[in-house]
């Protein structure tokens, strides 16, 4: 291989190692890092793979990403090279360096950017690698990977909507950056707009930046010690969770400094502040999202994820990695966390294992998607009968092809088989099997000497409204999340933060100080107060049963059309439907009030 130095293309064949097919994005990964040991952390021990960066690269490779090159210090050129099984080693001495190098290395496909000495297993990088849903994008984690104390990023409807880096803060994060970045060829120009602007204060971090860095290091110390405290056996829980182990954003945002840790914690917060001015990957994601970069997100879900950054470290986590099942863990990942109460405890306990029996016999999500849709159908015709048995049987019929409608996505999940088509086909068919349904029911209760079509066209009316609201609001916020606009690179918090950091700085100089922008409006007030509530699991469940999502309307319909008959299941869609309509859009318009 070539000697690559700072900013410099391998000339490697594409036959060889380092070449790439024709359509795959060039991965930089940035072994950077120091180690607690003083060289650096991607080559840190990983039985049978050799380092970090070894294993990394061989997952890597089975996901189709041959055109790799590695950028590490000076001082570690000699090791890395050893390391790097082959692959292009760059030279570059410092974070502005790195941050040319990628944008000099990134190939018209795109570029995928990752920190060399993370551990997870491959298929979370297929998550973000292998969908072809996520043009540019991250993988992201909650819960327990607050503990190896990563930047933070807040998003909305699977966008990031504002970023940490080493010199920036996001206020109120809803999750963390797990150190791998994929631009898409198409924003490789902004990536190199983006590069321009922050190679610069890299080079250089103006006062601004370096006290933010500063600031960090209290922000954790605190919440390692919030860490401690719950897994001593405190109550912490995240926010609107209340299931889950604390991600104490609140922490980030207050000095620690007289917090005192275990000598294990403190070690782990000097290794993360020694390695967290090299992160030029979390630098590239706060650019792209301040850039108005639609940057989506991978989530991690429950797999593992860990970035060691000494020995014992490594080992712990190859402990901890060998201790997971991954295909079980895939499939219960297969499980939308959104679903509604009915689907999640009466369907998806076993429809996941159909999934997966599916999968191994070969079967398409889309394939999937057209029986539950003939499924339906019939379920329609039995309905239709307007005999007793019809109803019974059209009942559990309609239990069949809902059951066979979550298995669709949980394959597509499972297997990571997405597509657009296989989106709307989903969606079209939901439609059209609740819609046959209530035409199967309303025939059939003409048929029985019971006519119900002015219940039946009422239902079909509440519920297409339904529909076309809910399309229509999701539209509307994707449009001003990206409408929305962002603060400059330069600046070191985003706005939220800002104001929300002149707010505890006021405080602390004057407890009794009166704050009008802490007078929030009685819109506020409320909602603030309404999502105080999601802390109880029992009330976030009774919040989804109230929304009447579709696992709660098909049990319905069959339960009461099987015990009493169709103009029960009209009334009862028309005022559950009815009262899903006003708590619905009461919440739309309190969220509206409130910005």
């Amino acid at each position: 291989m070539s000697d690559t130095r700072p900013g410099a293309r391998s000339t490697a064949p594409a036959g060889s190692p380092g070449g790439s097919a024709a359509g795959a994005p060039v991965a930089v990964l940035l072994a950077t890092a120091p180690s607690a040991a003083g060289g650096p952390a991607a080559l840190l021990p990983w039985p049978g793979e050799g380092s970090l960066l070894a294993r990394l690269l061989g997952q890597l490779a089975s996901l189709g990403v041959r055109d790799v090159h590695v950028l590490t210090r000076p001082a570690w050129e000699d090791d890395v090279r050893a390391g790097s099984g082959g692959v292009p080693v760059s030279v570059t001495t410092g974070l502005d360096a790195d941050l040319r190098a990628v944008v000099e290395l990134a190939s018209d496909d795109g570029v995928i950017v990752a920190q060399a000495d993370i551990v997870t297993h491959r298929e979370a990088l297929a998550g973000l690698l292998a969908d072809p849903r996520i043009g540019t994008g991250i993988l992201t984690g909650r819960g327990a990977t607050a503990r190896s104390l990563p930047f933070r990023v807040r998003g909305r409807r699977g966008r990031v909507v504002s970023a940490a880096s080493p010199f920036h803060a996001v206020h109120r994060p809803t999750g963390a950056f797990l150190g791998v970045l994929k631009v898409a060829g198409p924003d490789r120009p902004v990536l190199a707009a983006v590069v321009e602007r922050l190679a610069g204060p890299t080079a250089d971090p103006p006062r601004p930046w370096r006290a933010e860095l500063e600031r960090k290091e209290g922000g954790w110390r605190a919440v390692l010690a919030a860490w401690s405290a719950a897994e001593a056996g405190g109550k912490l829980r995240a926010e609107g969770t209340g299931d889950e182990p604390l991600e104490p954003e609140e922490f980030e945002e207050v000095a620690g400094a007289d917090v005192v840790l275990s000598p294990a914690d403190e070690q782990r917060l000097r290794e993360r502040v020694a390695a967290a001015p090299q992160d030029a990957a979390s630098l590239l994601v706060v650019g792209l999202v301040r850039s108005g970069t639609h940057v989506g997100t991978s989530l991690l879900r429950k797999l593992y994820w860990a970035r060691p950054l000494s020995a014992a470290a490594a080992a712990r986590a190859g402990e901890e990695i060998e201790g997971y099942d991954e295909d079980r863990v895939l499939l219960d990942s297969a499980v939308k966390a959104s679903d509604g109460f009915f689907t999640t405890f009466f369907v998806s306990p076993y429809s996941k294992y159909i999934a997966r029996w599916a999968a191994g016999r070969g079967l398409t999500p889309n394939q999937v998607t057209t029986v539950s849709l003939a499924i339906g159908a019939l379920a329609a015709a039995a309905f239709a009968t307007g005999e007793r048995w019809g109803l019974v049987a059209g009942a559990l019929l309609l239990q069949v092809a809902f059951t066979t409608d979550c298995v669709d996505g949980q394959l597509a999940r499972y297997t990571r088989t997405f597509s657009k088509l296989g989106a709307w086909l989903d969606s079209i068919f939901d439609r059209a099997k609740e819609y046959l349904a209530f035409a199967g029911l309303a025939i059939g209760a003409s048929r029985a000497g019971d006519p119900v079509w002015l219940l039946a066209g009422c239902a079909l009316t509440l519920q297409t409204v339904r529909h076309m609201s809910d399309f229509a609001y999701g539209t509307g916020q994707h449009e001003a999340i990206g409408s929305a606009t962002h603060p400059r690179i330069e600046q070191p918090g985003d706005s939220a933060w800002v104001a929300a950091e002149a707010r505890r700085v006021a405080l602390a100089a004057d407890p009794e100080a009166e704050l009008p922008a802490e007078h929030r409006s009685l819109p506020q007030r409320v909602l603030g107060a309404w999502r105080l509530l999601d802390r109880s699991a029992a009330v976030r469940w009774i919040k989804r049963m109230i929304a009447f999502p579709i696992g709660e309307r098909f049990a319905a319909i069959s339960l009461t059309a099987a015990l009493w008959g169709p103009r029960t299941t009209f009334v009862v869609l028309l005022a559950w439907g009815g009262v899903a309509f006003l708590y619905s859009h009461a919440g739309r318009v309190l969220r509206s009030l409130a910005r």
